[in-house]
């Protein structure tokens, strides 16, 4: 009977529930210590990084009116495809996620470009091209979003990321299915020898 209600327990505590980043926890003008330390955010490590000085965004008053992150750079020259505005997120404990919506916002010089790139918890680059909340979106271990200055002239890139919206992915029902053909054993077992 315990082991039931340890199998129930650990069922009901593993039910995904949305997690929506909203920046919120965080005061404007908050960064990560270094380019290589994360922001924190309920579960989720998120990585930033303005190039080609490698230095984190910071928490902005984002175009909804309230907390997002965000950073810009620019810099002179012909050739401003160097730079770039990155935001990377993971889990902490590396499990997979799915990825329901977020508010991202870009502007780039003339013919600069947004990339999103997702990495699958399988191995491999996800396809990113269904609707947010289907297909690939579902199964990532990182997500990656990216925008880059025009490669014919001055660099200038920014972006906004808010309201980031995600699941984590629930154990796999087959492992509930022999957790419950162990439980039944057990049952049988314990009926046998009573």
């Amino acid at each position: 009977m315990r082991l039931l209600a340890v199998l129930f327990l650990s069922f009901t505590a593993s039910v995904a529930q949305a997690v929506v980043i909203d920046f919120e926890e965080f005061s404007v003008g908050d960064s990560a210590p270094s380019a290589f330390d994360p922001l924190v955010s309920k579960g989720f490590n998120i990585w930033s990084a303005e190039t080609p000085a490698p230095t984190p965004m910071s928490i902005i008053t984002g175009t909804n009116g309230t907390n997002a992150l965000g950073g810009s750079i620019s810099g002179p020259g012909q050739d401003g495809f160097g730079y770039k505005v990155s935001i990377s997120i993971e889990l902490q404990n590396g499990a997979a996620f799915a990825v329901h919506g977020f508010d991202l916002e870009s502007s780039t010089d003339p013919d600069g470009f947004v990339t999103i790139r997702g990495y699958l918890a399988a191995g491999g680059i996800a396809d990113l091209s269904d609707p947010v909340g289907t297909g690939d979106w579902l199964l990532l271990d990182r997500i990656e979003f990216e925008t880059e200055g025009n490669q014919w002239g001055p660099g200038f890139a920014s972006l906004e990321l808010d309201n980031f919206t995600a699941t984590v992915v629930p154990v796999p029902a087959a492992v509930w299915l022999f957790g419950s053909a162990l439980v039944g054993l057990g049952w049988v077992r314990r009926r046998k020898t009573a």
